[in-house]
């Protein structure tokens, strides 16, 4: 069956205009529990895909739009064989790409579908070429994966980027993160920069919270709080180790809980933060009490993701570049940050036909 040469080329044309070619890395685009057997369209960089579910109840996603004339496929069914049809002409689109014109079956072509995978609780999606070694594995052995959710951003990426890329704001944003202002003397930070990474590495001594609280997950009065992660940009992605010590640093206390957040980039002024929590609990005792600890650590990590999204709304609504900006040693990582991902994630090479 030949392949619908037009179809790819405006494709590759709306890429190549960007200088943009971000499937090359696996994006999670919507939450699992979302898609049913029905199309839904979803947005990466401005460009329209549409997802739906075959008759194994395996995700498939294409561009969204018909190969015939353009009608947008998310507004189609998918039939008894598995095949979406179009809703216009009936076209139909198996998720091999193969597609059938019933009115005249010499027309019949092929389209590039995406790959993709359901795991961690998102589809995702990336070029069909892409590696299956090229999926982004941040799911530690020594962790268990508690669940993932969304959160939109209505900020320019590189604005929500920095957000992800500086801890000095937690004092005054979040209410479980970080230190309080009559602490901010204790804060010791540094960062590492790599060739294709950046590392952050903040302690502090703990802001002072409700007795139960404390008593819940095991602090102490006058813990320190360690908040250490990486940020890798194949795709936009950091991973943020939370654990709290004794004041001398070296008694770890028994929960600890990694957060990783995913920059997808959706439009010019919104990102989808899709973010996955881990935890680790180091004792038998708080272990009976995990779905409860695990319940109250979802709650806790949405409202902080929720007061960035709402922080980062109050933005510019486009990026500067920073150069009049005064930044401080908290800032280190953000222009680099900035740099790595003009360097690494957004492709200037153009994709070929």
């Amino acid at each position: 069956m030949p392949e619908h040469s037009t179809f790819k080329n405006l494709l590759v044309e709306k890429i190549n205009l960007t200088g943009k070619n971000i499937l090359r890395y696996p994006h999670p685009i919507l939450e699992s529990r979302k898609l049913k057997k029905s199309p839904r369209q979803v947005t990466l960089d401005n460009i329209n895909y549409v997802l739906y579910r075959d008759n194994d109840g395996n995700p498939v996603a294409l561009p969204d739009v018909c190969p015939h004339r353009g009608a947008l496929l998310s507004k189609g069914k998918v039939n008894g064989n598995g095949e979406l049809v179009c809703a216009y002409h009936a076209w139909r689109i198996a998720s091999s790409g193969n597609v059938s014109c019933p009115s005249v079956p010499k027309r019949s072509c092929k389209i590039p579908v995406l790959k993709t995978w359901d795991r961690y609780g998102f589809i995702w999606i990336a070029n069909h070429d892409v590696a299956e070694d090229a999926f982004p594995e941040f799911n530690l052995p020594d962790y268990a994966l508690i669940g993932s959710f969304s959160c939109v951003f209505k900020a320019p990426l590189e604005v929500v980027l920095d957000n992800f890329g500086e801890i000095e704001h937690a004092f005054q944003v979040h209410k479980f993160i970080g230190p309080s202002e009559n602490k901010l003397h204790t804060v010791n930070f540094s960062v590492k920069i790599e060739e294709e990474k950046t590392y952050g590495f903040m302690s502090c001594r703990y802001r002072t919270l409700p007795f139960f609280v404390n008593w819940f997950y095991g602090y102490k009065k006058g813990d320190l709080y360690h908040n250490d992660w990486v940020f890798k940009f194949n795709p936009l992605y950091g991973s943020y180790s939370n654990y709290w010590t004794d004041e001398t640093g070296k008694k770890k206390r028994p929960i600890s809980f990694i957060v990783t957040s995913f920059l997808v980039p959706v439009k010019e002024n919104e990102v989808h933060v899709q973010v996955f929590v881990q935890t680790q609990i180091n004792s038998r005792i708080l272990r009976l009490m995990a779905p409860v600890l695990n319940w109250f650590t979802m709650r806790i990590t949405k409202y902080e993701i929720k007061a960035d999204s709402d922080i980062a709304s109050f933005s510019p609504s486009t990026a500067t570049d920073g150069r009049h900006w005064r930044l401080t040693h908290l800032d280190k990582q953000i222009m680099a940050n900035r740099r790595l991902m003009s360097k690494l994630y957004f492709s200037n090479e153009p994709v070929a036909v």
